[in-house]
């Protein structure tokens, strides 16, 4: 039996007035091409919803309208149901990733094609994420930028944080360590990327794929903050970096420590405040199922 049933996880808090008429040109094509649709704002009640042998028997897919926040969200709840995306959030690296617009038209088609492509996801201490997790000047900016956090977020909500943390903010060590081995490696700042895609078009891991098995890991070797925001700035320009400012592993699992013993130092994960340090990430290798486009990544 052919699955027609589509559930929409609508983040009341993402997307403009162009996403919200994405949003009804998502419903009117779907319901065209012949599917059903129930639509969500409060995660219990889809929660409950979907819970139901009935419901989830008929699931084609759900669809999460909003930004990466969003997705991460439904991939906690639930991992293994496949999952579209209308991107309505700030960045939505996921969706650029796999070349999908906030178009409502397009992803009706992409949702009655129906090709899935299977990607690992990460965990840290049990909480599952999809793009990055990373700690130093980064992650203190999406926690400053959260915690007064009262409805979308903009570009220009990170300006003054972002400056703040650059400026006045105190350079921390962090070190980690990879599967099984008993070497250290430390940083400045430490990225783990599972896709090559990374918040305002940093290319921090050109090579990094998420059907691999592994994580991207990279640590920056600068002890300031201006040698952090140096490199940072000449791999947006795509200007050289030195070998020796910065080291790069690939891992399956990894533990992230605080050198200084700080007890309050919190990661990003997917660009929301994360679990507290230390915390160690492990890949889940094919644990996600996303609707993609037929021309894939």
């Amino acid at each position: 039996m052919t699955k027609r049933l589509v559930v929409i996880q609508r983040n009341p808090s993402s997307g403009s007035g162009r996403g919200r008429g994405e949003l009804l040109r998502l419903c009117v094509e779907l319901r065209r091409r012949g599917f059903r649709i129930r639509m969500f704002s409060r995660r219990n009640v889809l929660d409950q919803w979907i819970r139901r042998p009935e419901n989830a028997e008929e699931l084609r897919c759900c669809v999460a309208a909003g930004g990466d926040g969003t997705i991460a969200d439904l991939v906690n709840r639930h991992p293994g149901i496949p999952l579209a995306i209308l991107p309505l959030g700030t960045e939505n690296l996921l969706a650029k990733y796999f070349g999908i617009s906030c178009c409502g038209k397009s992803l009706a088609k992409i949702i009655d094609q129906n090709h899935v492509y299977v990607m690992d996801s990460v965990i840290a201490d049990a909480r599952r994420f999809l793009l990055m997790l990373s700690v130093g000047p980064d992650a203190e900016v999406v926690e400053a930028v959260h915690a007064t956090r009262t409805g979308r977020i903009l570009r220009s909500r990170y300006v003054w944080p972002t400056l703040r943390t650059l400026l006045f903010g105190k350079t921390r060590r962090y070190r980690v360590q990879c599967d099984e081995s008993s070497e250290f490696h430390h940083g400045s700042h430490i990225i783990l990327t599972n896709v090559p895609r990374y918040g305002f078009g940093m290319p921090f891991a050109p090579d990094a794929r998420p059907d691999d098995g592994l994580l991207d890991v990279r640590l920056v070797l600068g002890t300031t903050r201006w040698q952090i925001l140096w490199q940072a700035l000449r791999l947006k320009l795509k200007l050289p970096v030195a070998q020796q400012e910065f080291l790069r592993l690939h891992a399956r699992s990894v533990r992230v420590e605080a050198v200084d013993g700080h007890p309050a130092v919190r990661c990003q994960c997917d660009g929301d405040p994360g679990p507290l340090l230390p915390v160690t990430v492990q890949v889940q290798n094919a644990s996600v199922r996303l609707v993609v486009p037929t021309t894939g990544p």
